[in-house]
């Protein structure tokens, strides 16, 4: 995998598409994006590195996952250095999931708890 290059998707893990199919089922989003859009913003606020993730599958084209770039904006002031700002903004994807659904499973709470 060439982590110099930045991806035009977004990709998941089995792991990851598992834990996005549970948030969903349980209503608290419109859609997988939203779900995904939310873990993002978590994993931000939960201050996770930058990195990259392995094994994943394609999911959604990073122009409609981040339609304003706006995520794009947040990502290139928190994270400066970033050369590859749709490759981390699926790191955070999948960080965020794996993250909420710890604490969703174990507290047995919604989304607006997991932001206080």
């Amino acid at each position: 995998m060439d982590h110099d290059r930045d991806r035009d998707t977004i990709g998941l893990t089995a792991e990851t598409q598992a834990i996005l199919a549970d948030l969903e089922a349980r209503g608290w989003f419109l859609e997988g994006q939203d779900a995904a859009r939310f873990c993002l913003a978590y994993a931000v606020r939960s201050r996770v590195a930058e990195g990259a993730t392995a094994g994943t599958e394609t999911r959604w084209a990073a122009g409609n996952f981040d339609r304003t770039g706006e995520i794009r904006a947040v990502i290139a002031a928190l994270y400066p250095d970033c050369k590859t700002p749709v490759r981390l903004m699926e790191h955070l994807v999948n960080e965020g999931l794996k993250m909420v659904s710890v604490r969703v499973r174990t507290e047995e709470i919604g989304p607006a708890e997991l932001m206080d």
